[in-house]
């Protein structure tokens, strides 16, 4: 019942923690938009409040960084303020408060609002900021400021960088005849080595994927394929759907014959879902794919070092998952490690005082130093954006010397390869559209619809929210 226990909060834990122009700053900004000197004449200490979601590792290490930095000034005090478990649950209570202006002084939003933030005119462009403050964006990571950019502006002040990687278990591989040293790395590679594990009798249906849309995201931008017209969004506002194309398809027929096959255990794409980590938990998959952020949860999870009070569970400690789990690059449609970027992102609403938001610009710069950056890698297992932070000596023994760093590597080498031109679709009704392909995935691997028929109704869904969006606020 323990190791039940065990199981059940974790994979509530994991599943919580994990989504134009040219380079960001590149296009026009007004400095006048950031008093970034309005600390100077605040009469006392201006709370700042961040709305945040974060769960287990990731709440742990940010509560240290909050700490510290309190500790470093007397001008601010930064105070953490839970919106829920869930981007989806945070962006919610944006939405709601967006009328009354009643917003955090930082709310940390999912990857896909950036093109609805900046249209909701209620944020400050982190691009401002540093025009006012004279600060220099181009020591962030390019192809995460082109992600986060809308007309060659950086929105967010700060990112939580995450992409999707490979969990997989090595003896089941290797029970299979395998090399768990040489994983798959190409999505027909990852269906031969399902069967060999299912014709191994070591699980019955191998490969479980929760059915996120954003995995498909992944592929086709890893592919070069865009999602949307003009230029993935990038250029101008997407207006139509790209989604009918031959690499969407082949996705689905691939992700068609693995269900047929009786290779796949295709979980549906609900909020909160965790039933593809239980199937990896109990070794009753073998492989998944899911966000690096989860790699410091389940690394504590496999130590016997996390602590139940993180997973809501009133128990003693809990005991280790012994199951051999390794981590390896996503697998790609030609070639592994072809994703796009991801995670979550900070943002400075415009709602609050002048001193607000220059205290939530002074605690951003305070967490993308080099050594903040470097804390935020190894505890919650983040990606730097910031460049410094990967040479920094605590990093790169991490990297050397312990599993999680390990693991982490593997999502780090996937964002250096990543094409800083081609960064990932930019949609002001990303949340329809996410839904659009989470409901094809479903009728496809759920139910009945061919892939041909299940991409075309996809691809239709995504043309009518882009006209909607349009149509609506411009």
């Amino acid at each position: 019942m323990r190791k039940f226990l065990a199981i059940v909060g974790v994979t509530a834990l994991i599943a919580a923690a994990c989504g134009g122009g040219s380079e960001g700053g590149s296009g026009t900004v007004d400095a006048g938009e950031c008093p970034v000197g309005a600390l100077d004449g605040a009469s006392g200490t201006v709370d700042l409040v961040i709305w945040e979601t974060l769960v287990g590792e990731p709440l742990s290490t940010m509560e240290k960084i909050v700490t510290d930095y309190n500790a470093s000034q007397d001008k601010v005090n930064v105070r953490l303020e839970n919106q829920g478990v869930s981007y989806e649950e945070i962006q919610r209570k944006f939405n709601t408060a967006i009328r009354s202006g009643d917003l955090g002084g930082l709310v940390v939003a999912e990857d896909t609002q950036t093109q609805f933030l900046a249209d909701s005119g209620v944020i400050v462009p982190a691009a401002a900021c540093a025009e006012a403050d004279n600060y220099d964006l181009d020591q962030f990571l390019p192809v995460v400021r082109n992600f986060y950019s809308v007309d060659g502006v950086v929105q967010p002040a700060a990112s939580n960088l995450s992409t999707g990687v490979m969990y997989y278990n090595r003896e089941h591989l290797t029970r299979a005849g395998l090399n768990p040293d040489d994983p798959p790395g190409t999505l027909d590679e990852l269906k031969e080595a399902a069967q060999a594990i299912k014709d191994a009798g070591v699980t019955d249906k191998p490969f479980v994927m929760v059915l996120q849309p954003w995995f498909m995201e992944h592929w086709l931008t890893g592919a070069g394929t865009t999602l949307v017209n003009n230029d993935n969004g990038r250029s101008d506002l997407a207006t139509e759907s790209t989604y009918d194309n031959p690499d969407t398809l082949k996705i689905y027929e691939w992700l068609a014959d693995m269900n047929d096959s009786g290779l796949l255990n295709a979980v549906p794409g609900t909020e909160g879902q965790v039933d593809h980590y239980f199937a990896m938990a109990l070794e009753n998959a073998s492989i998944t794919i899911e966000t690096s952020t989860a790699i410091s949860t389940v690394n504590a999870v496999l130590e016997g070092t996390l602590d139940p009070s993180e997973l809501g569970l009133d128990v003693g400690e809990l005991p280790a998952i012994d199951i051999d789990v390794d981590v390896a690059a996503y697998p790609g449609i030609s070639e592994p490690g072809k994703i796009q970027s991801g995670g979550g992102a900070f943002y400075i609403p415009n709602t609050n005082s002048d001193e607000v938001i220059a205290a939530a610009w002074d605690f951003m710069k305070f967490f993308n130093e080099a050594s903040t950056q470097a804390t935020w890698m190894q505890g919650a297992t983040y990606l730097p954006w910031n460049e410094a932070a990967y040479d920094e000596q605590s990093v790169k023994d991490w990297e050397a010397n312990t599993r999680p760093g390990r693991w982490l590597s593997v999502a780090v080498e996937e964002i250096e390869n990543t094409n800083p031109d081609f960064p990932g679709p930019l949609i002001g009704p990303f949340t329809d559209v996410r839904s659009a392909i989470r409901k094809s995935l479903e009728d496809l691997l759920l139910g009945s619809t061919s892939p041909q028929d299940a991409m075309t109704q996809a691809s239709d869904a995504i043309t009518e929210a882009l006209g909607r969006y349009s149509e609506e606020n411009f």
